[in-house]
């Protein structure tokens, strides 16, 4: 039997080679490459159409690549092993440039010609736009587009990539944060085209000098960072390392202006060292505008180092955000109070919108399509133009402090802008007339206890919506409900009714219970047991099943109950028990009990592995859940204890000052509560990251809302 490969070889031979080259180049010609095939002494074998116009020359076409392809790409020679500096055949993808400057990515390969001979084959393609609309997207990723200088997210990529080794303490550094003194006056006197100039000026003048190129950002506004590292071995204390950076620090410490204006803008700048003040971008970036307000402080035009005596509490304060509900007589969410925490700014003062923006992500209200109102506290920027076209101003209802001395000028501005205005901290003594008149609401002072006056004036303002604060318990509800208060802020659903005495829990309530502890184990979860619990109980199986048939969870004709925990798997099934669980349990109960502990659970298990002793998360996620479990049952913690098999730590955690997780409870509180002296008292103890805290409630108040959105 004759040899297949020798006759098929026989067959080659007898091929028209001009032919077979012919069908293979009307496959490549249409192709948005050059290809060409060379071998030895510079022979160009073949070359499809789009490259056949470089292999002309003065004397006509020629299929020598040195004196046509080699002139254009004088590059490629290095790369080919038949070129005239005869290199090693390597194979791969380069990078070369033509005569032009246009950049050309290649491709090149050893292959067997038709001949059975070796070759080399070139692909190439013409890469010169995708890198200019690469760069451009870089530019629009990283840069500044006012000075040009690396923004936020160039400088948040750089510091994690620095990460492990600064966690390793291979490398330490430092982050200086700084602004422009008397910059807002620049703004105002020769207007804002005046202030970008100084901007770019300022940055033009850093990025000139040595010390400083390469390490400068823009975070915004007239705040910059500098940012340096150098290996830890190169510092022997950490008093060499600090005057070291001082030296190059303080050299930026100038006055920068302009001709032809009379306003000079000096730096205050603040700077913390890592690792020592911390190893993760956001901490030390706290840490440095700590160290800012000192330099500010300290007279302006200086530099300060983070010192841990400037950590105060006062501090923690401009970090935390708190959200707060505000209800109706009938215990339903009229909306939220949106607190910053920070302290009361003077109308005339500089106050931006970022912790506001951060707090309304959280309740998502990136539409603000919802039936909700919210408070929030005056704002120069909320008269901002920009803000005056995308605010929906009907649904936001501006706080306002008396007295209202010089500002009643602003309060009529907001109000004919279409804001609503409520009076904070009203005085039933001595109210302002005239600001009363203009508001929309009014919230009396839980120090200003004069019912009768209180009632008084609500009864003679019948136009205005009157908010009760400071309701903590059911008392002070039932007071403020007879004095004429229509809305309600505090906690008054916390606390059973003076008096009231433990009564039994409604035996289909009791079937949440047991799912809530059998949800919530560090073990394997026994889904036979939930599946059985669930079946058991109409209203569980009804609503468990139409959660799996909603358009939320995508699946369709889900009817066994089994199906459907296996449909939703452990994680899954966690969720939406925490959910089918607490409003079974508070279905008579306003809606805000179920948000608050719902947020507890997922905020003490996001705060689990800060702990110095690792905490478990599925406990802190049960504690919460159990917390506030009792108010919705009518009855105390110890009866709930009783019908709720809980690990013991987790029963004396709820039972007593002195548990295990018992501090965990007191600082919900203290948060929800806006205690931020008690709330920096525990961070500190416990070497928390203050904005991972504040980050972690804003992230458990998005998974509640989105936890609701899918449930509803």
């Amino acid at each position: 039997m004759k040899n297949p490969i020798a006759a098929i070889k026989e067959r080659f031979k007898k091929t028209d080679i001009r032919n077979l080259l012919g069908d293979i180049a009307g496959v490549l010609d249409p192709l948005d490459f050059e290809i060409l095939v060379v071998r030895r002494r510079c022979e160009v074998l073949f070359t499809n159409e789009r490259a056949k116009t470089r292999m002309y020359t003065e004397s006509g076409y020629t299929h020598d690549c040195r004196t046509s392809y080699a002139a254009t790409f004088p590059a490629l020679c290095s790369h080919c092993p038949y070129g005239v500096t005869r290199v090693k055949a390597v194979e791969g993808v380069f990078e070369i440039e033509d005569a032009r400057g246009q950049t050309y990515q290649v491709r090149c390969n050893a292959i067997n010609w038709i001949d059975d001979m070796p070759a080399f084959i070139f692909t190439m393609h013409d890469i010169t736009e995708e890198i200019a609309i690469k760069k451009r997207l870089y530019e629009l990723a990283y840069i500044d587009q006012l000075t040009l200088a690396p923004n936020r997210t160039k400088l948040k990529e750089n510091f994690n990539a620095l990460e492990e080794q600064i966690a390793k303490e291979e490398i330490t550094g430092v982050l200086a944060l700084f602004d422009l003194d008397h910059f807002k006056a620049v703004n105002d006197t020769y207007g804002h085209n005046t202030g970008d100039i100084v901007l770019r000026r300022l940055v033009e003048h850093l990025e000139s000098e040595s010390q400083f190129t390469g390490h400068l950002y823009r975070l915004g506004g007239d705040e910059f960072v500098l940012l340096y590292n150098d290996p830890a071995s190169r510092f022997d204390s950490e008093e060499s390392l600090i005057k070291h950076y001082d030296n190059i620090l303080s050299t930026a410490l100038r006055s920068y202006s302009l001709p032809n204006i009379d306003l000079n803008c000096t730096l205050s700048m603040g700077v913390s060292v890592f690792p020592r003040d911390g190893s993760t971008l956001s901490e030390i970036l706290r840490k440095a505008d700590i160290a800012l307000y000192a330099a500010k402080d300290g007279g302006r035009n200086q530099l300060c180092f983070f010192v841990s005596q400037y950590d105060t509490a006062q501090k923690f304060k401009d970090v935390y955000i708190n959200i707060q509900p505000v209800l109706t007589s009938v215990g339903k969410t009229f909306g939220y109070e949106l607190m910053d925490c920070s302290e009361d700014e003077e109308l005339d003062g500089a106050v931006d919108l970022k912790d506001f923006n951060r707090t309304l992500d959280a309740m998502g209200l990136h539409n603000l399509e919802d039936k909700f109102h919210y408070f929030i506290a005056y704002s120069k920027q909320l008269l901002n133009p920009a803000v005056l076209v995308n605010l929906p101003r009907d649904k936001f209802i501006v706080q306002i402090n008396p007295p209202r001395s010089k500002h009643m000028q602003v309060y009529h501005e907001l109000k004919n802008h279409g804001y609503k205005l409520a009076i904070t901290n009203l005085s039933s003594h001595a109210p302002d007339a005239e600001l009363l008149d203009l508001a929309d609401y009014a919230m009396f002072s839980p120090k200003d206890g004069d019912i009768s006056k209180q009632r008084k004036i609500i009864a003679t303002h019948y136009d205005k919506r009157f908010v009760a604060i400071g309701v903590d318990t059911q008392a002070d509800y039932e007071e403020a409900k007879k004095a004429g208060f229509q809305l309600f802020k505090g906690f008054y659903f916390r606390q059973p009714p003076i008096g009231q005495k433990s009564k039994e829990i409604n035996p289909l309530k009791i079937n949440y219970l047991r799912l809530m502890k059998l949800s919530n184990t560090e073990g394997y979860m026994d889904f036979p047991q939930i599946s059985a619990i669930i079946a058991s109980d109409v209203a569980l199986s009804y609503k468990l099943l139409r959660i799996l048939n909603s358009a939320a969870v995508g699946l369709r004709n889900v009817t066994s109950i089994n199906s459907a925990i296996a449909y939703l798997g452990e994680d899954n099934l966690k969720k939406w028990i925490a959910v089918l669980a607490l409003r079974g349990a508070a279905e008579d109960k306003p809606i805000e009990l179920i948000r608050l502990s719902l947020i507890r659970a997922h905020f003490g298990e996001l705060l689990a592995p800060c702990f110095r002793i690792r905490r478990s998360p599925q406990k802190l996620f049960m504690i919460g859940m159990l917390s506030l479990l009792h108010i919705a049952l009518d009855t105390t913690r110890e009866e709930l204890m009783k019908d709720m098999p809980v690990e013991e730590d987790i029963r004396g955690s709820l039972l007593s000052k002195t548990g295990v997780y018992s501090d965990i409870l007191n600082f919900f509180e203290n948060y929800e509560y806006a205690n931020w002296e008690a709330v920096a008292q525990f961070v500190e103890k416990h070497q928390m990251d203050a904005s991972y805290v504040n980050d972690a409630y804003i992230a458990s108040v998005k998974w509640y809302n989105d936890l609701i959105e899918e449930a509803e």
